[in-house]
């Protein structure tokens, strides 16, 4: 690869050697996509592959964007290294811009989504909002070629009073989901209404936390 090919002012560049708790992540190799300004990479953990996809650096008109597979090192869909990655991804996406997982591959929120929990309350959701996402969309139907395959989409808002807006929707869907009985397999209603809670405890710390200050 040559030092034009490398970029080294991509963002992705600052992902390598930083650290997941006990884990540190390797930056594979970046490759031109098939459009202007997206590149294909990869990140591991030792030997484990835990994310490839691709990244948009973004133009006059369109806000950056990744669109991954993600495959957690320790096998569960949310644990703190799958957070913490999140969150790092989320820092080379602005606001306005969007993160996209593949779910074909992640049977509880494929199943949870299905079921009609709300995304932010599947285990991939939670994660997407963790990182930042304040807007959900389910891309069960591609709208096209350049759409790809299955995957939850979610959005960062432009600015705080569309994220207050958009957080207010979802404690009301996630308000809701807590109430409702009966219509989920037992261990994903377990999964998913823990994290409901815990999306809803934040939301709460949070508004203390403004209240004080």
């Amino acid at each position: 690869m040559t030092a034009q090919e490398r970029e080294p002012e991509n963002p992705l560049y600052s992902l390598d050697g930083r650290r997941l708790g006990s884990y540190t992540l390797r930056l594979g190799e970046v490759k031109k996509g098939a459009f202007a300004g997206v590149v294909s990479f990869s990140l591991r953990i030792n030997e484990h592959s835990i994310v490839s996809g691709l990244y948009y650096t973004g133009s006059t008109w369109i806000r950056p964007w990744m669109e991954i597979d993600y495959s957690p090192v320790t096998g569960a869909e949310v644990d703190e290294a799958g957070e913490k990655l999140f969150q790092l991804l989320s820092e080379l996406i602005p606001p306005g811009g969007h993160l996209s997982v593949s779910y074909i591959d992640h049977r509880m929120t494929a199943r949870a989504l299905l079921a009609g929990v709300p995304p932010a309350a599947t285990p991939l959701g939670f994660l997407l909002w963790r990182s930042g996402c304040r807007w959900f969309k389910d891309w069960y139907f591609a709208e096209g070629w350049k759409e790809g395959g299955i995957k939850l989409q979610g959005g960062k808002p432009l600015d705080e009073a569309r994220k207050q807006l958009n957080t207010q929707k979802i404690v009301a869907e996630l308000t809701e989901f807590l109430g409702t009985r009966g219509y989920l397999e037992p261990e994903i209603e377990k999964v998913c209404k823990e994290l409901a809670a815990r999306i809803l405890e934040e939301v709460e710390k949070e508004k203390s936390w403004r209240t004080k200050a």
